[in-house]
C-alpha cells in the first residue's frame, strides 16, 4: 500500500464552500493514534493525516509528531495554514516529509496578518521537507491572494515541473495549481459502473470515529471495511469484503454506490 490517510479530527476552523460539511467534533485520543500507527506500520509507513478537518487543530499534534518520529513513518501534512505559527518546530521533525499548505482555503476569508510572514520563512527555511504551496480554483483567487502569488512569482519565478500544473521556486518546494473537484455524494446520480482507482489498491483511510474505508474521499465511510474499535486492521485487510473490493477496482468493476458516483475516479484510465 502506498499510503494510508488518518483523520485525527474532523473538526475545522474554517468553512470553506469548495469542502464537503467538516464541521464536526471527533477527535482519535493519542491512545488511538499510537495504536493505530503501530498497526498500519506493516503495510505502509507514509502516513496523511488528513481527510477532513484541520490536523492542526489536535490538542496533542506535537505528540502525535513525536509517535510519527518514533515509529519512523513518512508523514505528509495538509493543513489552510491558519494554524502553522503555533508550530515553529514544525520543519524539525525527521518524520515531516512534505507540508501541504492549502492557500485557496482562506480565498475571502480574513487572516492573521503573519499568516504570509509563516509561510514566507517556511519556504525560507524549509529544512529540506518538500512543501507545496497549493492555489486551485486560479481564476477566482481574491485580492491578497493574486497580491501574494504575485509576490512569490517576482521572488522565485516559476520553473515548469515534471508534474501538470506544477511549478518550482526552489528545491523542495513548489507551487501547485490545478482545479477544485466535486467530492463524490452517494445521493449524486449515478455516473458509471465501470472504471478504477487507486482506492484499495494503493491506499486505504481511517476516520475519526475509527471506520476504515477505501478511499480518502469517503469521509462517512459510505464504503466501510470495517472499525478498528472491533477489529484489527488485520483482520479488515484480511477479509473477503475488502479483497473483493479489491479485485472489483482491479478489473474495472465499481460495485459501490459512493464510487458509481465519484467523478475523481475520471482521472484514473
Amino acid at each position: 500500500m502506498k499510503r494510508v490517510y488518518l483523520e485525527i479530527t474532523n473538526s475545522c476552523n474554517l468553512n470553506c464552500p469548495f469542502c464537503t460539511n467538516s464541521k464536526g467534533n471527533d477527535f482519535l485520543s493519542l491512545s488511538q493514534i499510537d495504536d493505530y500507527l503501530s498497526q498500519i506500520k506493516p503495510y505502509c509507513s507514509y502516513i496523511y493525516l488528513h481527510i477532513l478537518g484541520e490536523p492542526l487543530l489536535h490538542p496533542q499534534f506535537d505528540k502525535i509528531l513525536k509517535l510519527l518520529d518514533e515509529k519512523q513513518m513518512d508523514l505528509q501534512l495538509v493543513t489552510n495554514g491558519t494554524l502553522l505559527s503555533r508550530y515553529p518546530d514544525l520543519m524539525k521533525h525527521t518524520s515531516l516529509r512534505k507540508l501541504s499548505i492549502s492557500l485557496h482555503s482562506i480565498n475571502n476569508i480574513d487572516v492573521d496578518a503573519d499568516y504570509f510572514d509563516t509561510i514566507n520563512n517556511l519556504i525560507e527555511n524549509n529544512n529540506n521537507k518538500i512543501i507545496d504551496l497549493r492555489f486551485y480554483d486560479l481564476n477566482n483567487l481574491d485580492q491578497k491572494l493574486e497580491n501574494y502569488l504575485n509576490k512569490l512569482k517576482t521572488k522565485y519565478g516559476f520553473a515548469l515541473n515534471s508534474r501538470n500544473n506544477s511549478y518550482k521556486l526552489k528545491d523542495n518546494v513548489y507551487i501547485s495549481f490545478e482545479e477544485f473537484f466535486h467530492w463524490p455524494d452517494i445521493n449524486d446520480p449515478v455516473i458509471s459502473d465501470k472504471g478504477t482507482c487507486h482506492g484499495a489498491i494503493d491506499m486505504i483511510a481511517i476516520n475519526s470515529k475509527s471506520e476504515v474505508t477505501i478511499c480518502c474521499l469517503d469521509p462517512y465511510a459510505h464504503n466501510s471495511i470495517g472499525n478498528l474499535k472491533q477489529m484489527s486492521l488485520k483482520q479488515i485487510l484480511e477479509s473477503d469484503k475488502y479483497k473483493k473490493m479489491v479485485e472489483d477496482i482491479s478489473n474495472h468493476n465499481l460495485t459501490n454506490e459512493l464510487c458509481k458516483r465519484c467523478s475523481y475516479r475520471l482521472r484514473f484510465k
